[in-house]
């Protein structure tokens, strides 16, 4: 979470430097006129013709900039924790998952669970009481999710629990 407020404040931070950047650039080349007229004017209609090009090219390189630091806070400080929320082993992981789980979603898990963490999907739709369109839904956002792992069996699946999933449930 503190990674987050982090995250926030940059943001924070690079947009008032891009308002500010700009309006000391209204003020500069147009010191007759009100600056908020002309940065008014500006964000509407683009630069006017008559600046250097040098000041649009570098409040592309300024917009530039700040887009690449923002990647680059969140591949270093958001994704790390994402990595160890999902890799983390054990009933901590497991209990956190299951806390985010829909109803439907934790009906197909106990059911997998009450049978050894491997289980066809008809078998699960019958003993869920779930649609099959409904199972498949459940059991496809499921994989997606890392929590399943899916098989193609004849003309059904088999699902699976994921090892780390299911260790941590017993």
């Amino acid at each position: 979470m503190e990674k987050l407020k982090v995250l926030l404040i940059l943001l924070l931070a690079a947009t008032v430097g891009l308002a500010a950047s700009m309006l000391i650039l209204a003020l500069i080349f147009t010191p007759a006129e009100s600056p908020w007229l002309v940065l008014s004017r500006i964000l509407t209609s683009g630069f006017p013709s008559s600046l250097p090009l040098f000041i649009p090219l570098s409040a592309l390189l300024f917009l530039s900039t700040v887009l690449a630091s923002m990647v680059g806070v969140i591949y270093f400080l958001v994704l790390p924790e994402m990595k160890n929320y999902v890799s983390g082993n054990g009933k901590d992981t497991t209990s956190i998952v299951l806390r985010t789980l829909r109803p439907d979603e934790r009906k197909v898990v106990t059911v997998l669970y009450a049978h050894g963490g491997t289980y066809l999907q008809k078998f699960i739709t019958q003993e869920a009481g779930l649609s099959r369109l409904k199972t498949h839904r459940v059991v496809a956002a499921l994989s997606e999710r890392g929590i399943v792992h899916v098989e193609k069996k004849g003309n059904t699946n088999e699902v699976s629990l994921v090892k780390w999933f299911h260790d941590g449930m017993r």
